[in-house]
């Protein structure tokens, strides 16, 4: 995705179904930025109500799940990426926020264990950036029902 200068845009979310919640497991952020005088930007880890514009819809790119381990079943909740300009998810809150270099800057985050943020049912993760510069950015969540 495509980040537009001066701009926060949700990257990744994934929203959970109602019959139960999501446990964040792991993080990963990838910028491709080759300026090494770029200047660092802020990336934010949101818990998201998805009052409007969830994941999924005609506002965002679906992502389809892909699950690594324990017998395949249905995943059951929706991800989505690349909001369109204007359409970004409603009701967020902020959970971390840090700093990252576009130059290359990666963030591979296994959450320790009794650490990991957890959303209740029909609600979700939101992972959002903003940069003073236009950089291309890549997320990846793993999640597990909670």
């Amino acid at each position: 995705m495509l980040l537009t200068a001066n701009t926060a845009r949700s990257v990744l979310g994934v929203l959970a179904p109602a019959a139960c919640g999501l446990e964040l497991k792991k993080v990963r952020v990838g910028l491709y930025g080759v300026n090494a005088s770029g200047v660092p930007g802020d990336v934010e880890l949101c818990n998201a109500t998805f009052a409007s514009n969830a994941p999924g819809g005609v506002t965002s790119t679906a992502v389809t799940p892909q699950q690594l381990y324990g017998r395949v079943i249905a995943p059951g909740f929706l991800a989505g990426s690349a909001w369109t300009a204007g359409n970004e998810p409603t009701v967020l809150a902020p959970i971390d926020s840090y700093p990252l270099t576009p130059n290359g800057g990666l963030v591979i985050y296994d959450l320790p264990l009794g650490d990991s943020p957890d959303c209740g049912p029909g609600t979700g993760f939101v992972l959002r950036a903003r940069y003073p510069a236009g950089i291309s950015i890549s997320a990846t969540f793993w999640v597990e029902r909670a």
